[in-house]
């Protein structure tokens, strides 16, 4: 028995290789077809699955269908299908290649409403303007009738016609050079410098690769520089007794910012000799969407994998949790603002801390998780003793989240249920405190700015 079951698992195994040696050389995410709404059947979501894999392999450029039970809470484009379509994609890391490029039917499962959308250099000049307004209508009214599996095998033809085009005349179908608008000419002075710095050698030529495209999207995005600063001994950069002074420093003289006067942005600034961090953000904008509770929670999202050593990991933390905070201030709700002036955005005055948390408090707010998560421990274990049974629907088959959707809100809600705020007397301009989160650090004021600075 335990033979026959070796030999299965080797099979699996080999099977599997070249599978994942070409995700590996062609860095394509796991799936195409992403159903988070759990409409398609098991049947149906295989065969379309392989088949816009198999085209994006063959012709190099992603071929999505993604699926939402109300779009508007996964992107900043509440309200505009057509751009959270490529903003999604580009959230979540989906497409081919370095480049990500995508081609991708959304669909919102709640409505019937249906878009399409490109990213990538060859992704955006296949779903060019003219290709786009000449696709089969009748995906859409499919869509709208709830006939998911027709509406998507035909937004697979249409995807095959126009990379056979491509392949056969040697450019895309309806593609001119107007369809292409660079940012530098859109917007000339909005970003002047690259996002991610990385002078100690941390991350691979990938990973920065990576990183820098994300900050330099959601710097565009949200009009606000957001970036990474990494040096090997910040005295060497500038010689002073605390982290932040040289952060500081750094962004006021390397032109760093968003538009032509406020240059507005974050900027996290790290030192590996003696493992420092600081966090600096503008005066105005940056004061209203990083608040000093909101600057707080950015930090403790984040130093959990930079003391694993962990370090794309800590970075790729940094960017999502300043698109969330980006986000909400772009709705009018910023983390924790008090419109009354304590957490006036034009003066880094009424900055606090969230106090140390007692024991008694500590008890009553994890006991009830505790429990909870005992419960459902043994359920777990419990059904693990039943016979399987035969699944029916595709999303059965694969995570629940394999689309890992970032800008959702749920990862976030732990930050305003269990701390206090408490008001300091004045403007914070330097003095050490310790946080019941679990890192100490200072909190500093300058002419243009203001933040933190720590260990990690």
């Amino acid at each position: 028995m335990m033979k026959k079951l070796f030999c299965l698992l080797l099979a699996i195994v080999l099977l599997a290789l070249p599978f994942t040696a070409v995700h590996a050389e062609t860095e394509m995410s796991d799936y195409c077809i992403y159903d988070v709404s759990d409409i398609l059947e098991l049947e149906s979501w295989n065969g379309l699955e392989s088949r816009a894999m198999e085209m994006s392999l063959r012709y190099g450029c992603g071929v999505y269908v993604i699926i939402l039970p109300g779009y508007g809470e996964y992107t900043h484009y509440d309200g505009d299908m057509d751009k959270a379509a490529p903003d999604i994609i580009t959230r979540n890391d989906l497409g081919y290649g370095t480049d990500r490029d995508a081609l991708v039917l959304l669909i919102d499962s709640n409505t019937g409403m249906s878009a399409f959308g490109s990213t990538g250099p060859r992704g955006t000049s296949i779903f060019n303007s003219t290709a786009l307004s000449e696709l089969d209508p009748s995906i859409s009214t499919d869509v709208s009738f709830s006939d998911l599996d027709s509406a998507i095998t035909k937004y697979l033809d249409e995807c095959e016609r126009l990379f056979s085009y491509e392949a056969e005349n040697g450019k895309a179908y309806g593609f001119s050079e107007a369809d292409v608008q660079p940012v530098s000419e859109a917007d000339p002075d909005a970003m002047l410098t690259d996002c991610v710095y990385d002078y100690a050698g941390i991350l691979t030529a990938d990973q920065k690769e990576q990183l820098e495209k994300k900050a330099r999207y959601l710097s565009e995005l949200y009009k606000f520089g957001v970036y990474i600063y990494v040096v090997s001994d910040y005295y060497d950069v500038y010689p002073t007794d605390d982290v932040w002074y040289a952060c500081e420093h750094v962004y006021e003289t390397q032109g760093f910012g968003y538009g032509p006067s406020n240059r507005d942005g974050i900027m996290l600034f790290m030192s590996m000799s003696e493992r420092d961090f600081a966090t600096y953000r503008t005066v105005g904008k940056g004061y209203y969407a990083f608040t000093d509770y909101g600057l707080y929670e950015l930090e403790e999202y984040f130093l959990g994998a930079f003391r694993k050593n962990d370090w794309y990991g800590g970075f790729q933390d940094y960017l999502t949790y300043c698109d969330y905070l980006l986000d909400l201030a772009e709705k009018g709700t910023p983390l924790d603002y008090d419109p009354s002036g304590d957490n006036d955005p034009t003066y880094p005055d009424g900055e606090y801390t969230p106090r140390k948390m007692t024991f008694q408090e500590k008890a009553m707010v994890l006991g009830p998780f505790s429990a909870i998560i005992s419960l459902v421990t043994c359920l777990i274990f419990r059904a693990k003793m039943k016979t399987a049974g035969v699944k029916t629907q595709a999303n059965d088959y694969i995570a629940k989240n394999g689309i890992r959707m970032f800008v959702t809100r749920d990862i976030f809600t732990h930050s305003t249920t269990s701390r206090t705020r408490i008001h300091t007397d004045s403007g914070s301009s330097g003095g050490g405190h310790s946080s019941g989160g679990g890192h100490s650090y200072s909190s500093h004021s300058g002419s243009h700015g203001g933040g933190h600075s720590g260990k990690f």
